[in-house]
């Protein structure tokens, strides 16, 4: 069986702009996604299988009391950070079937009647 290890790198790429929040305000220069890295690596094998989309944020939720400023932030909001990893928790299962998956996949190799293996 193998044994796997997952990591979520949450990027400072960020997608910003006028958005609507779950209380009908509008807001302007509010982020609404991030470019995460969700990676699996067989610790057995050193195989890895990755994503890297980017990953809308759920602002339903949230009210124009929640809103701060982008210049006035010094990172995400913990809120923001909580929807991301929980993300990348999505991300695990389907990451190690690929990782299963290729491990059972044919291979392409050279044939050894070839010149090159003479």
């Amino acid at each position: 069986m193998p044994t796997y290890s997952h990591d979520l790198t949450i990027t400072p790429r960020i997608r910003v702009g006028t958005e609507t929040l779950g209380d009908g305000s509008v807001q302007t220069d509010c982020i609404s996604a991030v470019v995460c890295i969700a990676k699996c690596t067989d610790t057995d094998t050193g195989e890895v299988a990755s994503t890297d989309p980017w990953v809308s944020l759920d602002l339903s939720s949230l009210t124009a009391d929640d809103y701060v400023a982008l210049d006035a932030l010094t990172g995400l909001p913990q809120r923001a950070i909580d929807q991301l990893t929980a993300w990348g928790e999505e991300q695990q299962a389907g990451l190690e079937a690929q990782l299963q998956a290729r491990a059972s996949a044919p291979k392409e190799q050279t044939a050894p009647w070839s010149a090159s293996n003479a």
